[in-house]
This record gives C-alpha cells, structure tokens and sequence, in this order.
C-alpha cells in the first residue's frame, strides 16, 4: 500500500511539473526574461519580485519547445547575473548573484611558451591584477565576470569566469603580427628587440629587458648592441651606421626630422626612453619613403596607449630626472606630457664628473675629478640640458587615428676661465653656448574597408645653435673679441601616401613629400680697442625646396618578402633631377633558414661639416660649437660650390634560426661620391691651404663589411656575440691620389653580452672589443703656412691607437610594493668601464706658441669615459 502511494505521488508530481510548463514559439530566439515572467503568470498564477528598469533590456536564449520554472532559473543563473529564488510554490523573487568563484592561471606567449610577467589581468577596464613572476595569477570573481588579459605587443584574451577549469589553466596569448612587417625572429637579442620580415630591427623599450652598462633603456646605447652599429668617439648618442656618421642618419620622432640627438655633447641620448612605444631602425635595404640621407633610419614612434588609463610616473639616475603623465580625455582622445631634466648644474656625482671630465679633456674648460675646485667651479658654470614632449591622439572611429606631437630640447653653457698667453698676457674666456631642437607634427591616418590605408603627414623641424667667444685681454691694448658664431636650420615639409591592395599578399605603396630646407649660417667678429671698433660679419644662406615623388610594390607570402621602389626628387637649390631605385628580397630557402639581398641608390643634399675657428684661437680651444649644416647648392658670398653626397650600396645576408639559436651573417659594400669637406685640420695641413680662404675638397669613399650575431636563450639565461668586419677608405685627390683608412675607420668591432633573469632580479654583463681608431701625426714646422706644422713622414691616417675594450654591468630589481595594485618600481645600478682602462678614442688639437710668439696646433690625445657607475629609482603607477 505504501509503495502503491509513493507510485501516485510520483504520477501526481511528474504531471504537475508538466503542467507548469510554457511553450516556447521560437526556440533558439533570444526572448526577453519579462516576457517569460509574464507567460508563467499567466498561464500558471504566478507572482514574480523584480526590478523592471535592470531587466527591461535583458534577453534570454531558450533552445527548447517548452519550459519549466526549474529550467527558466537554470537559464537566468547560466546567462545573466541574477538568481531566481522561490518564496513559496507560487511566489519568486529576482536577487543578485553573489557567488564567488576562485579562478587562477599561467599566462605564457603562446610562440614560445615563455612565462609572461607583469600582464595585465583586468575587469570592467580596470586593473584588479598582475602576473607574478612565474606568469601566474589568482583573483576571485561572480560568475558571469569577464576579464581581460593584456600584455605589451600581444593581442589581448578575453575570458570569462565558466571557461576556466577547476585546476589552473594556461593562457597562451598571440604576439601581434603585423601584416606587412611579419617577424621573422621575435627576440633578436633579448625581449623586446625583434627582427622583421624587412631587415628592420625593432626595439620595444617597454619590454626591453635589461642591457650591458645601462641603467635605462637608452633609445641610442641600447642600438650600439647591434652588428654594424657602433660609436667609435664613445658617445652613446653618435650611432655610426655601417661606417657611416651620424649626420648621414636619418632620426625620425613621430614624424619630425630631428638633428639634434644628443644631450651633454653626445653622452646623453636626447629621446625619454621612457614614452617610447617603439624604434624601428634600418642598417640597409630601406623602403623609398625614406630619403635625404646616405646611411641609416631610426624612426622613433612615442607611447600611443592614451586613451586606457591615467598613468604616471617618474624617476632619477645621477645625470637627470623625469615625470610624465598620460591622461584619457576621453575613450577617444588622450594626451600625454613629458619631461627630463638635468642635474649637473645642481649637484655634482661621479658619474657626471666623469662625463663632463671626458667631454672637456684638453680644453681650457678643463675637469679634474679629482680636484675639489674645479668640481665646485663647474658648479658655478650654466650646464644644463632639458628635453619636453607632447602628445595628442584622437580616434573619431575605428577607421581613423589624428594624433598631433611635439618635442622640444635644449643644452646651454655659461662657463668663464682665465688662460695665460705669452703674447697677450692674461686673458678672461667667456664660452656661452645655446643649443635648441624644436619640432612638431600632424599625422592623420585613414583606413578603407577596400583595404587601401591613407596617410597625411606635416612636419617642422627647427635647430637652432648660438655661440660666442668672449676674449677679455687683460695685459693687452685690445680689450675685448667677440666671435659669434650662428646657426638656424629650418625644415618644414609634408607627405600624402596611399597603399593600395592589388592582389592578395601584394600592396602598391604611392607618395608624394614636399620639403623646405634653409640654413643660415651667420658669423661675427668684433675687435674693442682702446678708441675703435671693428666688425667683421660673414653669412650663408641656401634655402632648397624638394619635391619628391615615390613608388613601390610589395609582395609578401608565407616565405618570401619582396619590396621593389623607386624614388624621385626634384631639388631647387641645385635644379638637380634625382632617381633613386631601391630593392630588398628575403627568400626562405629552406625550414629555419632565409637569405636576404638589397640594392639601394642614396642621396644627400643637407650635409654636416666642421669647423675649427674655436680651435684657431691662441687662448685655447671648446670645440662645441664646430658643427655647421649646409645645403649644397651655391652658398656663401664666395660661390662656394658644395656637391649633392651620393651612394651606391649592395647587402647579401642569411639567417638562421633554430631551437633558440639565431645565426644572422650579412655582407655590406657602399660606394660614395662627391664627398666633401670644409676646414678639416688634417686636409688643410696636407695641401698647405690658408683655412681664411674657406677651401673644400671634394673626394670618394668606399665602404665593405660583414655583420655576424650568433644568440642563444636557455630558459632565462641569454647569451649574443656580435663581431663586425669593416674597412673603409677615402680619397680626395687634391691632397693625394692614394685611398687612406677614414677617420673612423675600426676594422674589428666585437662584442659579448649575457643577461639572466632571477625572480625579480636582472643581470647583465658585457665586454666590448674594437680596432684602434686611424690618426695622423703632425710636425711643428714654423715655416709652413698652414697652422705651423705639416704631417710627419707618413701619409694620412697610417697610424692607429691601442685596442678599445672594456667590461660593463648592471643589474635591474623590478618590484610591485602592493600586489595588485598598479604601482610598480625599479632600481638599478650600472657599472661600465668596470677594469678602468684608459682607452684613446681620439685625437684633439689646440692652439699653442712657443717663447718666439710663433703660432701652431698641437695634437693631444682623448680618453674615454672611466669607470663609471649609474644608479636608477623609478616608480609608475
């Protein structure tokens, strides 16, 4: 009887279940959930609490023909953030969920499987998490949170809570891969560094691990790592790119042509490190977009990530400090500002003692670091350098990008010193020295859903460079020489391109750039006497308009890159027509292994030269103000005729990759001509020419190497040798018919770096190897014409200094004080030259006179920088 009851409950109970069904008329349509709180109502008397305005819009997807009330609240608790909670048999009432779901992951690159430290674990645009050290992380969240995994240069993962197991999953993200600049090797030397499909080399100095004597990932230092790159004077902001000299470099930032580099004459780069997205730069085989320089490209991009979030941050070493502030105005405007500033005028530390000790050695600014006057008297000297940037970015839709940039540097010196002359008895020197790079631009990118993508581009670049001599003769009837020395360099132009899909994997890149050059170049010479002045002026001025018109087609598959172009220039100042062809192929031959090959004409109409009237002067020399930017073109008063630099230039390469070993070998010859030359010391000596008759010789130059990395990574130990082979040599054959080694001719140029990563720790360590540098030897000779003195027995540049090398090392703590909050630090120290080796790098000359009043020019050696260590505290939040 009982078993029979229990049977009719069951019967009673399924029936009754039925009956509380409702019918669905189109299963799989979203229905919204009030509807269906009506049907129930109505259909089966019941009553439902809930908040009509949070679900007036909120929709359910029923794939069923009929529903139950026990099957509706599994679908609300599946698919929304709401429970349906029953009060009795007939009553129910909507409530939030608040179930808290413990999840957890690794989160690795999914190329390389590599852990990802410091990812970005986000929900509702807001950071609630960072991964540790291992790549991992643990948050508690509702179940139906989303969240969003992020990381620098890899395409963001989207997740929500019931795609994650019961056990810890890994989280692969995808590196961003763009379409025609696909990455053949991710991590050219350590993270951060890639090499693409193009030849370029790209540095992210956001995951730029840490280097060899850097306390900061300087955006020019940090490129010396590379084969065929290198600064033979030392200076961390003179890039010579496989033999070429800085000036024949083209520096892009944001757009803007930018001449002045470096800060503190070279030994600070003068780009913050620290709101760079990216550089990209070229050592051969450059698209026809790029032009006016014989050499190589460094385009500089500055952060674009101002619309996500306010951040800030700011930090100090013992040359200068920064702040920078990037702030959303909007989800689609942003602007960030920044700024550095030096504190060598402040306070006085070894590492800047021994920066300015190197930059003024054999001046009559004289450091001694270890001469507690000298220290407190350059402390009352005006040296300072200062750099600020501007950015705006507007995204009206996801088809365009405004951004407006500006930048702004400068480098000043005020310094006076007394000097004793046999002939003019004491004299007070004044040096005042001012130098400014101001730029902007405006870029507007548009891209159609055709796949063709518009680019228009303004730019203006302005340096800007004073100096006077101030000479107060004491003991003298002349009392007091002014030369004044000015220069302004103006360059203004724009770009219109398009690039144009044509068939699948094949693009047709069509330009058009329009640049205005003007240099003036403006001397002056007053002489005070006693009753009478006398000035003196001398001026150069070329303006040059440029038209310029490219093309180029590429081709891209899964194995080859293939970039055909062709550019051409109309230039006014010197009504000179010029085409210039340009190719580079890269071919995988087989698995892991591609080879390379390039042929490119350049040319260069804006051209730097050297003077050397502060080096003339019988007080002494401070050669800071001996760098002039010329236009060639007739120019001066005299019709000095400078030729328009050409070049030829041929790579062949290959490379190899294979279980994290990079094997990259490429060959290089350039041929230059019409080289020329206005007051080099060693010319003027040489042809016994009067340097008052302002004499430029023209010549050639040719230029062969090889480039050889070899790399390998053993989970977070990393090791690279890089080794260059070079030779160049010049001829000029006004002052002799033979070819000699260039100035800054090193025939061997090597280095071996290791970095390893432990826990929150980074070391580096790295020795650096090169040729001595070629000189010439000078003899007083009283009767020469020419400075007193005339080469030695061999000809030009026969002579070599010792053997460069040194050993450097730092080591980086990166920490997050409150876990999971945004707040994050680094410190830092840097040793480099830590053996103290007192390397020559160069040779300087200064003015001297013997007991008999005769004037001449002597040689003195240049050390590099000593064993200097640096010291970095950053925070960022």
């Amino acid at each position: 009887m009982t078993y029979f009851k229990v049977f009719i409950a069951f019967i009673l109970l399924s029936s009754l279940g039925h009956a509380q069904e409702i019918e669905i008329l189109k299963p799989k349509d979203a229905i919204s959930i009030s509807s269906l709180f009506e049907k129930f109502q109505t259909n089966h008397k019941f009553n439902f609490s809930f908040d009509a305005d949070a679900i007036k819009d909120m929709q359910l997807k029923i794939d069923r023909n009929t529903l139950s009330i026990d099957q509706l609240k599994q679908k609300i608790r599946q698919q929304t953030k709401y429970l349906l909670k029953a009060v009795n048999s007939t009553s129910y009432i909507l409530v939030q969920n608040d179930t808290i779901t413990e999840v957890c992951g690794v989160v690795v690159d999914a190329i390389t499987s590599f852990e990802l430290t410091q990812a970005d674990i986000s929900n509702n645009k807001a950071i609630i998490d960072i991964t540790d050290k291992n790549g991992f992380f643990n948050i508690k969240l509702t179940s139906l949170d989303t969240i969003s995994i992020s990381y620098l240069g890899y395409n963001t993962k989207v997740l929500n809570t019931k795609e994650f197991s019961s056990t810890c999953d890994t989280i692969f993200l995808q590196p961003k891969i763009e379409n025609l600049n696909q990455i053949i090797i991710r991590e050219y030397l350590t993270t951060g560094i890639q090499k693409n499909e193009d030849a370029s080399v790209k540095i992210s100095t956001k995951k730029l691990k840490i280097l060899p004597g850097l306390v900061e990932p300087d955006v020019f230092q940090s490129l010396q790592l590379l084969p065929g790159i290198n600064s033979p004077n030392e200076d961390p902001a003179g890039l010579h790119i496989r033999g070429g000299t800085p000036d024949q470099n083209l520096v892009l930032w944001d757009g803007i042509k930018v001449y002045h580099t470096g800060h503190l004459f070279n030994q600070v780069s003068s780009f913050n490190p620290y709101i760079v997205e990216s550089v990209n730069v070229y050592r051969g085989g450059t698209s026809v977009r790029y032009g006016d320089r014989l050499s190589g490209v460094i385009e500089i991009e500055s952060d674009n990530d101002l619309t996500e979030e306010l951040k800030i941050g700011g930090g100090l070493n013992l040359t200068h400090g920064d702040l920078f502030i990037k702030m959303p105005l909007s989800e689609k405007a942003g602007i960030m500002l920044a700024g550095r500033r030096s504190s060598t005028d402040i306070y006085q530390n070894i590492t800047s003692i021994n920066l300015l000790e190197k930059v003024f050695q054999n001046t009559r600014v004289n450091v001694n670091g270890d001469n507690p006057d000298q220290i407190d008297r350059m402390l009352e000297d005006d040296l300072s350098y200062s750099d600020s940037n501007f950015k705006f970015i507007w995204l009206p839709n996801d088809k365009n990008t405004f951004k407006i940039s500006s930048l702004f540097a400068e480098n000043r010196l005020n310094t006076t010193r007394n000097v004793e002359s046999l002939s003019e008895g004491k004299i007070e020197i004044n040096d005042i020295f001012k130098l400014r790079n101001f730029g902007s631009s405006i870029n507007w990118t548009s891209n159609f859903k055709n796949g063709i993508i518009q680019k228009t581009s303004f730019y203006a670049s302005i340096f800007d460079q004073r100096y006077r001599l101030g000479a107060n003769f004491i003991d003298s009837d002349m009392f007091i020489q002014n030369d004044i020395e000015n220069l302004i360099l103006r360059d203004i132009g724009g770009e219109y391109s398009l690039s144009i899909p044509i068939k699948k994997n094949q693009k047709l890149g069509i330009g058009y750039q329009y640049a205005y050059n003007e240099t003036k170049y403006e001397t002056i010479e007053i002489e005070n006497f006693i009753d009478e002045e006398d000035i003196s002026e001398g001026n150069i001025n070329n303006p040059n308009n440029s038209h310029t018109v490219y093309l180029e087609y590429i081709r891209k598959t899964s194995k080859s890159y293939l970039n055909i172009g062709l550019r051409n220039s109309l230039l006014s100042a010197t009504n000179k027509f010029l085409i210039e062809p340009r190719m580079f192929s890269s071919f995988e031959v087989v698995k892991d292994f591609r080879i390379t090959a390039s042929a490119e004409l350049k040319n260069q109409q804006l051209n730097r030269y050297f003077g050397s009237r502060s080096t003339l002067a019988n007080t002494g020399f401070l050669p800071v103000a001996d760098n002039i930017w010329l236009t060639s073109g007739i120019v001066g008063d005299n019709d000095l005729n400078l030729p328009i630099f050409r070049s030829s230039q041929f790579t062949l390469g290959g490379l190899y990759t294979y279980k994290g070993w990079n094997i990259d070998v490429e060959t290089y010859y350039k041929r230059l001509g019409n080289i020329s030359s206005i007051n080099d010391i060693i010319l003027n000596v040489a042809s016994q020419s009067n340097s008052d008759d302002f004499p430029i010789f023209s010549g050639k130059e040719n230029r062969i190497g090889v480039d050889i990395l070899i790399k390998k990574r053993i989970k977070n130990y990393r090791f690279w040798l890089g080794y260059s082979l070079s030779n160049t040599r010049v001829k000029f054959p006004d002052i002799q018919n033979s070819f000699y080694p260039g100035n800054f001719d090193q025939r061997h140029v090597f280095n071996i770096s290791q970095t390893l990563k432990v826990n929150d720790f980074e070391f580096s360590l790295g020795w650096n190897y090169s040729s001595g540098k070629p000189f010439t030897k000078i003899v007083k000779d009283i009767n020469a014409p020419e400075f007193g003195v005339r080469i030695g027995d061999e000809t030009i540049n026969q002579n070599r200094f010792k053997d460069y090398h040194r050993l450097d090392a730092s080591v980086l703590y990166r920490f997050n004080p409150l876990k999971g909050n945004q707040w994050k630090g680094i410190l830092g120290v840097s040793l480099r030259n830590i053996y103290n080796r007192r390397n020559i790098i160069n040779e300087a000359f200064i003015g001297r006179e013997d007991i008999n009043f005769n004037q001449f020019i002597e040689s003195q050696p240049g050390e590099s920088l000593r064993f200097t260590p640096d010291f970095l505290i950053r925070f960022e939040f």
